[in-house]
């Protein structure tokens, strides 16, 4: 098989530089597109995204991993269709990525309203929903939205966030916009370790396809998030499909690229799908990732209301203006009647 064919089941061991000597393949505790293997079980995957290109016999697959690890024996493994060529990616990709796939911003100006006398977050006191959360190493991060000022502070207050007043000030102008906020805190005395860069792996296949099968030996709900490069809007067609939730985050034609490692991924396609996937039970996993065009080449991308409050001394614009118009009116109509009386 030669040095060429082992890269096929241990491509990123090597690659990740993350193993010393040989592994000692404990229990997998697997990521989304393969399992991560420690001699002392140590190694965790937190977040996983990958870009996918296929030009039509060769596919590459940009990957960046959230990893923690304590041990000097850790190690991934991701299966590929053929012996895969291994090189190191760029961060620049992802975030020339997260620029494309931004929000639209959409300002609705208000001529009518004044925030000081309408409040979106709900009644005073009101706390945010939590919609998410979820160890990364050792910082234990919440996803929060909505509440008020008062409620936010409560819910910080009660969790173990202690903020001081001036700093929890400025939360309020992005309550008042409808932001989210992401609440981070140290819950390991241990430093942050195991950040790691992306790595792109490159290999011939007869289609598209991300591996997910060795995540059946995952214990706990995986998930992951894809760019997938394709002349269409794609979606999936794997026989799991039904079985995991599938959101499509983001989907449209996009301008020219400026990352060169992004340019050679795409190999010429310019329509961008960004999937978001969550599997509730990894054990019943039976298929890769497959995907095919979907039926239309409808866009999706999320958009951002951001509310304007125009105002004329204090007073919302709208109603001054009337006002003002009226006065007008009123007066020229009295000027007009005196004239006439006068007649």
């Amino acid at each position: 098989m030669g040095i060429r064919g082992t890269v096929r089941s241990l491509v990123v061991a090597g690659a990740l530089l993350l193993a010393s000597g040989s592994v000692v393949v404990a229990p997998a505790v697997a990521c989304a597109c393969g399992g991560v293997v420690s001699g002392d079980g140590s190694a965790r995957v937190d977040s996983e995204t990958a870009v996918l290109g296929w030009d039509g016999r060769r596919e590459t697959i940009l990957m960046r991993l959230g990893m923690r690890f304590t041990g000097a024996d850790a190690a991934l493994i991701v299966p590929t269709p053929t012996p895969a060529t291994v090189s190191a990616g760029s961060a620049a990709s992802f975030a020339e990525l997260s620029r494309l796939t931004a929000p639209e911003v959409v300002v609705d100006r208000s001529w009518f309203d004044s925030d000081r006398y309408e409040s979106s977050a709900g009644a005073p006191g009101s706390g945010p929903e939590v919609l998410g959360q979820v160890q990364l190493g050792p910082l234990e991060a919440t996803t929060l939205r909505g509440g008020d000022l008062t409620g936010v502070r409560e819910w910080l207050s009660t969790n173990g966030y202690q903020l001081r007043p001036e700093v929890s000030a400025t939360l309020e102008p992005y309550l008042r916009e409808g932001w989210s906020f992401v609440a981070m805190r140290l819950t390991s005395p241990e430093p942050l370790d195991g950040a790691l860069d992306p790595v792109r792996l490159t290999f011939d296949s007869d289609r598209l396809v991300y591996p997910m099968r060795m995540s059946a030996a995952a214990t706990t709900p995986q998930s992951v998030h894809l760019y997938v490069f394709g002349d269409h809007r794609l979606t999936r067609i794997d026989a799991d499909t039904e079985s995991q939730s599938t959101t499509t985050e983001f989907a449209s034609p996009v301008g020219a690229l400026t990352d060169p490692d992004l340019i050679a991924l795409a190999a010429g396609k310019t329509y961008l799908t960004e999937l978001s996937v969550s599997i509730p039970r990894p054990a019943a996993i039976t298929s890769d990732f497959t995907f095919a065009p979907a039926d239309t080449d409808t866009t999706v991308r999320d958009r951002i209301v951001k509310k304007e409050y125009v105002e004329i001394l204090g007073f919302p614009a709208g109603y001054v203006l009337v006002a003002v118009a009226l006065s007008i009116l009123a007066v020229a109509g009295g000027a007009l009647l005196r004239r006439r009386s006068t007649r």
